[in-house]
């Protein structure tokens, strides 16, 4: 998989990032507007010894990119990608909390919500091999959130992507953590041999536990850890 490139937004501190490129995936690109995040982000990077993104790092407003005379450097880059025969995807985590049951819950409508579109947007209108959007379950589960995020489903699919989701659980993946995310995931229709092949995407792969398991384990009380007088 070391023939693919990635450019992340709401890279935050780069965990999302790490993931990829602890499979064999390149970071080329990360764009966060939290100055101290990216300063982090930056930070660990070099601590951990990742080499630098290619085209670097932006601490630019994501709507500062959808304007198409804004667009020059995302579409010479791109270009200059798939020159090298390799695969460009967008990922990223648009801020949450909006959609969150514990934020104010102003959805699409909100200054954190609205972002959601704006990545959409930037995507369709780029067209990036494959794109990651990952957020809260609210955006998933709750009915009026639903539908805004079914509505950014169909532009993805009116602009030549097919998609797949999963509702995922980081307790799954061996993180201790009771932590639900919805991932979307979606691809250009010219680079599936079948329109079958998405829905052969195996979101299990790589899960451990099953949640259902972990759950229905009977811990220990506080009682079985009694003093010894």
């Amino acid at each position: 998989m070391n023939n693919v490139s990635i450019f992340s937004f709401f890279s935050g501190s780069g965990l999302l990032d790490l993931g990829f490129e602890d499979a064999g995936l390149e970071t080329v690109f990360v764009n966060e507007y939290h100055k101290p995040f990216l300063d982090a982000y930056k930070y660990s990077r070099n601590n951990i010894g990742h080499k630098e993104p290619k085209y670097g790092y932006s601490d630019t407003d994501i709507n500062d990119y959808v304007p198409k005379k804004c667009q020059k450097f995302f579409i010479d880059a791109i270009k200059k990608e798939h020159s090298l025969k390799r695969i460009v995807g967008f990922i990223g985590g648009p801020p949450c909390p909006d959609f969150s049951v514990g934020g104010k819950n102003r959805g699409k409508h909100g200054d954190n919500g609205r972002l959601s579109e704006v990545y959409i947007d930037l995507t369709c209108s780029l067209k990036p091999d494959f794109i990651l959007f990952e957020n809260v379950k609210g955006l998933w589960r709750t009915k009026r959130h639903r539908e805004f995020y079914e509505e950014i489903k169909i532009k993805l699919h009116n602009s030549g992507y097919t998609t797949t989701e999963k509702l995922v659980n980081s307790i799954e993946y061996a993180v201790p953590q009771d932590r639900e995310r919805i991932l979307l995931f979606g691809i250009r229709k010219t680079l599936l041999l079948n329109k079958k092949m998405i829905n052969q995407f195996n979101w299990d792969l790589s899960k451990i536990y099953n949640k259902e398991d972990i759950f229905s384990l009977k811990w220990p009380t506080t009682n079985t850890f009694k003093k010894k007088t």
